[in-house]
């Protein structure tokens, strides 16, 4: 769905990253959208949220899962914001022990809408920003654009990639906030295609020098940039811009 161009052969057995437990959250399984496949999700919920963020990992086929480094970067930075933040983190379909099998982008729509619904369904009225890294960004650009997924007013796109997924048709109705994070040296988009791709969904693009498509320079960078985006809540609590 959606593919303009051919991945390469992915391996049989992709490595993935160990499990990482990020402080206060818990080990969850999610219900699948109309009877789909239920997600093995680490969640964090607290009373009085002012934010949830929904994290969406790399390709599965190639060892994406939450617990590859760009989401998990994230999560561990959200702690340290001035304010409570909600947040969850998932396995795709047929990653990790969630149930189901690799949909080609259609299937994985659904899992974001599914935590997306989960989280709402918690989360007394917060708004919801939604981050995903290489493929984990087109998918949740297009949970985000689903009218009935709730309050999402935010998506922060790292590193995608349009060479070979298309960005168009449902997830250009997005109204929210949109960011692009790209790093100037990343393998699968180079900096003017990523111009077009902000002009065309009305995002902010953000370059950083020297960086690639996994921001193996620094997470921790790429992560305290991505704080004040997805939760900028955090910024206004703290007295800052």
């Amino acid at each position: 769905m959606g593919r303009i161009d051919a991945l390469p052969p992915p391996p049989p057995l992709p490595p993935r990253s160990p499990p990482v437990a990020v402080t206060g959250e818990v080990e969850t399984r999610i219900a699948g959208l109309a009877g789909g496949p239920s997600l093995e999700a680490r969640v964090r919920v607290v009373a009085g949220a002012k934010r949830m963020v929904i994290l969406c990992h790399p390709h599965p086929l190639y060892g994406g899962s939450m617990h590859s480094p760009v989401p998990l970067g994230i999560a561990k930075i959200l702690p340290e914001c001035s304010v409570p933040l909600s947040w969850a983190r998932f396995n795709f379909r047929g990653v990790g022990t969630s149930e189901g099998s690799y949909d080609d982008g259609r299937g994985e729509v659904d899992d974001a809408c599914a935590v997306i619904e989960y989280m709402v369904s918690l989360g007394d009225g917060a708004p919801v920003a939604v981050c995903g890294h290489s493929f984990g960004s087109w998918v949740g650009l297009r949970a985000a654009a689903v009218p009935s997924r709730g309050p999402v007013d935010t998506v922060l796109l790292i590193s995608p990639t349009v060479r070979f997924f298309a960005f168009g048709g449902d997830d250009m109705t997005f109204a929210g906030k949109k960011t692009i994070f790209l790093g100037s040296d990343d393998e699968l988009m180079d900096v003017q295609e990523a111009k077009s791709l902000a002009s065309r969904l009305g995002a902010e693009l953000r370059v950083f020098d020297g960086f690639d498509h996994h921001f193996l320079r620094s997470r921790r960078a790429l992560a305290e940039a991505a704080l004040p985006v997805i939760a900028p809540e955090c910024i206004r609590s703290s007295g800052g811009q």
